[in-house]
């Protein structure tokens, strides 16, 4: 099936950065173009996610009683806020079921890639890129081309050479020489072409579930769990 119509999902950005983000995402070959969109900020926003979908498919004429279903639903996947990615995780995971399309979940790097390799082409002498992004409690979430991790500022120490470095905690490390890009979040229409690129296989498979770099900070009580009622 040709895919077209995309709803996007994006509650990933946390801290100060924290927002909800909805858009409809119209592919014509290889031109992506945003039919409508909704970002409302705040640390609860991502809460209310599924209010922005539906406000951007009835904007665009999409969704139940139209006829018209999107063909995807794209959803960012991480790192970044615990709750943020809960919901919207699981609204989009709703929202496919309901239009009986795929899901298709993409990270915050691999969105910005291809914008990200467009800046190296000009900046030989670096290495690579990376992704910095907020995390708690004097952390940032640092994603490269192969993999995401969580590191505290204080006890950072940067990797040797230099760095085109983006995201909207990018000021948040040192380096010994680094070229700051000003890509912070990754816009509707580079979520949809990394989930385009997923859903056709030029991406490795990832489940659309959320990507989470720490351990759970929930533990089990030393007793165990209650017993069950009798």
């Amino acid at each position: 099936m040709m895919v077209q119509r995309i709803l996007v999902l994006d509650g990933s950005p946390a801290g100060e950065s924290a927002c909800g983000m909805a858009a409809c995402v119209l592919a014509e070959g290889d031109k992506l173009s945003v039919l409508s969109a909704e970002v409302v900020a705040g640390k609860q926003a991502a809460e209310s996610i599924n209010l922005l979908a539906d406000t951007v498919l009835q904007k665009t004429g999409w969704g139940a009683g139209t006829g018209i279903q999107p063909d995807l639903v794209a959803v960012v996947v991480g790192p970044g806020s615990f709750t943020g990615l809960r919901a919207s995780c699981a609204v989009a995971a709703g929202f496919a079921l309901g239009a009986g399309c795929p899901l298709v979940g993409v990270t915050r790097a691999e969105a910005l890639a291809p914008a990200l390799n467009a800046e190296l082409q000009h900046h030989p002498e670096l290495q690579g890129w990376l992704v910095v992004t907020p995390a708690r409690r004097g952390r940032v979430f640092v994603e490269d081309a192969q993999h995401v991790r969580a590191v505290m500022i204080a006890h950072w120490q940067a990797p040797e050479g230099s760095w085109l470095v983006a995201g909207d905690a990018s000021e948040a490390l040192s380096f010994s020489h680094a070229i700051h890009s000003p890509l912070c979040m990754p816009t509707p229409e580079q979520i949809a072409g990394a989930a385009l690129k997923r859903h056709r296989g030029k991406l490795p498979p990832r489940d659309p579930v959320p990507l989470y770099v720490d351990p759970p900070e929930a533990k089990l009580p030393a007793d165990g769990l209650r017993a069950q009622p009798v």
